[in-house]
């Protein structure tokens, strides 16, 4: 959520991070090296974020992953926002290598972003639209952008929209007048996910994304929270959240009516489907993968998701979540994760249970401040 922003602004309260930008990135129908088939997708994404409020941006990791999927399936690809021009470019994910693939091939496009009404919606096969917190913002509410959209709709072509992408078609018509997600089953970042993960910037938005959905008809599915989840109905693709959207892209490949390419999966894709594995087939899935490799995946979304998903769940699914925390905790060692383990154990009554990891805390962490809370806990 992201910019997912959403979930990796989260893991900084367990692993820390940090949060640098950088201006920089597009020529018209520029054709991206690999690009060969004759099949053209334009992106779309917000140009609201700023130096001074980077995360009401769109997620750049979501674009990304997107991009990169579409471009190595023979894609050409085009990316517009609704004032054109360059967008915030944030530097604090650089350490990841395709995040330094991304910004060879688009630099220069997110520096020189399409503005909607000198885009032809006719030149293009596919419209894909990027969330991040940025697309609750001015997607649905910017003129042309609703324009260009509306046109896509009329021509039935294939959008695919992801994570907050969705909040672009909320207020779309078809022909007849009805709405456009009307009776369509779809997805989108859900409340839950919302208030989880981007509680802070919930006073900034219009609406939402998941009640206005369903207010305009739409058939809502969805995962558990921080889970991949992808919709198709008909031409209309949506994703979930982050951990969704390289697949939501190939789906959009599919839908082009071109071969998919294999591919090895983004850690952090990799690392939240092992989880959706782990939590329907048993935890031991994670000891099982991990065992044979760990490189595939990304030990700060494993974290994240052990830290928060229990204490999001329903309460029939909390002790399935506490199961996948306890496990988790073997691939890292973090005293904020330990406290909360501990009294989501004793939650559950397993007093045994938190007894032995508070004694492995006060070897681990023999000054941390929460032994006090802890004890009085017990």
């Amino acid at each position: 959520m992201k910019n997912v922003i959403l979930f990796l602004t989260a893991a900084a309260l367990i692993l820390g991070s940090c949060c640098l930008k950088t201006a920089m990135a597009q020529t018209p129908a520029q054709t991206p090296e690999g690009g060969d088939s004759q099949k053209r997708v334009v992106m779309l994404i917000s140009s609201n974020g700023t130096e001074q409020a980077p995360e009401l941006s769109y997620d750049l990791e979501e674009l990304a992953q997107a991009y990169l999927v579409l471009h190595d399936n023979g894609v050409q690809v085009d990316i517009m926002s609704p004032k054109g021009g360059p967008v915030l470019v944030k530097n604090n994910k650089d350490d990841l290598a395709y995040i330094q693939r991304f910004k060879q091939l688009a630099l220069s496009q997110l520096e020189n972003t399409l503005a909607p009404a000198a885009v032809n919606i006719n030149d293009y096969d596919a419209l894909f639209v990027i969330g991040g917190a940025g697309a609750m913002i001015d997607l649905p509410a910017d003129a042309a952008t609703q324009t260009l959209l509306s046109s896509a709709v009329t021509r039935d072509m294939t959008i695919t929209a992801v994570c907050h992408g969705p909040a672009a078609l909320v207020n779309l018509h078809t022909a007849d007048g009805s709405w456009f997600v009307e009776g369509k089953r779809m997805n989108s970042f859900t409340n839950t996910e919302e208030h989880a993960f981007s509680a802070e910037h919930i006073e900034h938005f219009p609406f939402l994304l998941e009640d206005k959905l369903k207010e305009r008809g739409a058939i809502f599915v969805n995962n558990a929270p921080m889970l991949p989840y992808v919709a198709v109905d008909g031409n209309l693709i949506t994703a979930q959240n982050p951990g969704s959207v390289a697949k939501a892209a190939e789906a959009t490949v599919l839908a082009l009516g071109l071969p998919l390419q294999a591919r090895e999966a983004f850690t952090d894709e990799a690392t939240m489907e092992l989880i959706s594995k782990a939590r329907e087939t048993g935890a031991a899935m994670l000891d099982l993968a991990l065992a044979r490799d760990t490189e595939s995946y990304d030990m700060n979304y494993l974290a994240l998701y052990g830290f928060y998903a229990y204490r999001i769940a329903d309460t029939q699914d909390k002790p399935r979540e506490l199961t996948l925390m306890q496990t988790i905790r073997k691939y890292f060692s973090d005293p904020e994760y330990d406290t909360q383990l501990i009294l989501n154990l004793l939650e559950q009554g397993q007093r045994d249970a938190a007894l032995k990891v508070f004694e492995e805390f006060k070897t681990r962490f023999a000054d941390h401040a929460n032994i006090t809370k802890l004890e009085s806990a017990f």
